[in-house]
């Protein structure tokens, strides 16, 4: 019973986190999307700021969303406290960093600080993903404009021609996760918390703060520093247990201020980007609680029943005696053991009233105690088979971690690694190798007129098509938002260009959902040539931009 409480808490907190972290990767996805195809302007701040708000507004788990150029140009929008907050620097130019409260509108309604001279080119959000190209995360971190921690999650915006032109990101604040686990169902006495790498507070189901102050200064809080026993003991466990490739997964005992506490330490990770460890601790006593009422009840109950018969012998008449002497074997049957024992009776009486009772009463006991003994079995069969359920959840995620949430195709990060694999055996046999990515045209417009869940049932539908449409060797998986990949091993560029025709002109005779929605795909193909793999996901993506830019509903090669 310990073992499923202790599970379905940790499924409950790895499930919220995936949701959390997907937000932003989407936010900043479609921002550089929109603004390679030119439907955001990155040199309005004003009207730049009003989309970013916007999106934060549609998105409960993001606070803020920005983007920064090479200038030191900065625009960021979010909500704080409940009020919406747009500031920039002028002109998207280096200099001062302005903060405006901002009305629902986007609409500038009041001045509330300056930071001078801010440069976002110093930011880790920045620089790395400008330096790596791709999407990043970052440590977590002290908010720039209020005592807060925080992640960010960014995004390079880079240009046909690989300019890097600038960064977009989001933040989210870690204070949202310790709203979450505070309000979890864990125990009494239960206490969950999250920490970094480096031992580092995050989040934790107590009131206290993740930081601590020493002569009006403000650093992060260690688990080691925690007021709070528990944490403490949890991260001398992780230390402990720690080895070249981390904490191990760890599930045990240990004494706490004189009570026995069940702890479960274990990794979360996130796109392999995000590396933390969560730590669950309760007391037995807690979960043992039930079980602990149910005899005390059962005891009481018992123990009245058999006084109360005991005081009747002596009181009432001989005349009563033989439905007495019933009564009385039906209670010894129940203290050998022979739970749920009944009593027939017609009688309006008394009596009649107490045969009924002691009948209520011994199917109730009846009903207890088999009750407890599936508790017990349960409990039997979980620490029996401890290993067979560790390694079906380890299998399990095993497949989140390969399998995108709302399609069941590949995920981008399994689709990188196949493509690893393939391009390997190709310089090393000669094959052929060739790549399809496409993505729906104006998925912007399906969201905005039809709704989220309709667009939603579009990506599901279109993955349904395509996973029956390729063949068996062909490896499909949604790259990012409304962008897809195939991998065609032993393929080569004409015959993959005619698959991926094929799939253009069948995916617009589709009609999805009940709104009877209806698309068409724009799509870039390319075939290794004997370079690295990021260019070739370059061409095929060249190629796709391409085919938006001459008009859509097109595969370019």
């Amino acid at each position: 019973m310990i073992i499923k409480s202790q599970s379905r808490i940790k499924d409950q907190i790895y499930s919220h986190l995936d949701n959390y972290f997907k937000a932003p990767e989407y936010i900043n996805s479609l921002n550089a999307s929109l603004a390679k195809n030119g439907q955001l302007d990155i040199k309005d701040e004003g009207k730049l700021g009003k989309i970013l708000l916007d999106e934060v507004k549609s998105h409960a788990n993001v606070d803020y969303a920005y983007f920064a150029n090479n200038e030191g140009g900065l625009v960021s929008s979010g909500l704080y406290k409940g009020v919406n907050r747009i500031s920039y620097t002028e002109e998207m130019k280096q200099g001062a960093f302005k903060v405006y409260e901002a009305d629902d509108e986007g609409n500038i309604i009041a001045f509330i600080k300056s930071i001078d001279d801010f440069d976002p080119r110093t930011r880790s959000w920045y620089q790395e993903a400008k330096i790596e190209g791709e999407a990043f995360w970052t440590e977590v971190y002290s908010g720039a404009q209020e005592p807060v921690l925080g992640i960010s999650a960014s995004y390079p915006l880079i240009t046909e021609s690989g300019e890097k032109i600038g960064v977009f990101g989001t933040d989210v604040l870690l204070s949202q996760m310790s709203n979450f686990l505070q309000n979890m169902e864990i125990s009494d006495n239960g206490v969950v918390c999250l920490v970094d790498s480096e031992g580092l507070m995050i989040a934790s189901s107590t009131d206290e703060e993740p930081f601590k102050y020493k002569d009006g200064s403000q650093s992060r809080l260690s688990a080691e520093e925690s007021s709070n026993a528990i944490i403490r003991e949890g991260y001398r466990l992780l230390v402990d247990h720690k080895t070249e490739k981390g904490p191990k997964n760890l599930r045990g005992n240990a004494s706490i201020i004189g009570d026995n506490y069940y702890f479960d330490i274990s990794t979360y990770s996130y796109n392999d980007k995000i590396n933390w460890y969560l730590l669950i601790a309760a007391p037995r006593k807690d979960f043992l609680g039930d079980i602990e009422v149910l005899f005390s009840n059962f005891s009481m109950t018992f123990l009245v029943v058999i006084l109360f018969t005991l005081i009747l012998g002596i009181y009432i008449s001989r005349w009563i005696l033989k439905p007495i002497k019933s009564l009385n074997d039906r209670v010894n049957q129940v203290k050998n053991e022979n739970w749920g024992v009944q009593i027939e009776t017609d009688r309006n009486d008394e009596l009649g009233q107490l045969t009924r009772s002691f009948n209520e009463m011994s199917a109730k006991i009846k009903v207890y105690l088999t009750m407890l003994n599936k508790k017990q079995e349960e409990l039997e069969f979980l620490n029996t088979n401890l290993e067979e359920i560790v390694e079906e959840r380890t299998k399990e995620l095993e497949v989140l971690s390969t399998t995108d949430g709302l399609t069941n195709i590949y995920n981008r990060r399994f689709l990188i690694k196949t493509l690893e694999r393939n391009i390997e055996e190709c310089k090393r046999y000669g094959k052929a190798l060739s790549i399809i990515i496409f993505d729906i045209d104006h998925f912007k417009k399906v969201n905005d007129t039809y709704g989220h869940a309709e667009g939603d049932t579009t990506l599901i539908e279109v993955s349904r098509y395509l996973d029956d449409a390729i063949r068996s060797v062909d490896v499909l998986g949604r790259y990012g938002g409304e962008e897809f990949m195939i991998i065609l091993p032993n393929t080569g560029l004409e015959d993959t260009y005619s698959a991926a025709e094929r799939f253009r002109r069948e995916i617009s005779e589709l009609t999805i959902g009940d709104m009877g929605i209806k698309i068409t795909i724009s799509g870039g193909v390319a075939e290794y040539d004997g370079g690295s793999l990021i260019e070739l996901i370059k061409r095929a993506d060249k190629n796709l931009y391409r085919a938006k830019e001459n008009g859509r509903n097109r595969i370019e090669k």
